[in-house]
C-alpha cells in the first residue's frame, strides 16, 4: 500500500517501510511528541451521550412490546 507520511509528505510504501504510514522512526517520533504536546484533537463525538441513553431507554421499550 503506497501513502504519503503524515509529516514529511514523502512517498511510503507498506512492503518497504516498517514505520508506515510514517517515512521513518523520525517521523514517528515527531508525530507522537505531536500527540504528546496536545497538537492533536480528537473532535467531540457527533452525538449527546444524553441523546444516546434515550435512544437504548426507548429500544428497551420496544423489546417489550
Amino acid at each position: 500500500m503506497q501513502h504519503k507520511c503524515p509529516i514529511c509528505k514523502t512517498p511510503t510504501d507498506s512492503a518497504l517501510h516498517p514505520e508506515f504510514p510514517f517515512c521513518s522512526e523520525r517521523c514517528q517520533l515527531r508525530d507522537l511528541g505531536n500527540w504528546a504536546a496536545e497538537r492533536y484533537v480528537v473532535s467531540e463525538p457527533i452525538f449527546n451521550e444524553d441523546d444516546e441513553e434515550l435512544n437504548e431507554s426507548s429500544n428497551a421499550d420496544d423489546t417489550q412490546h
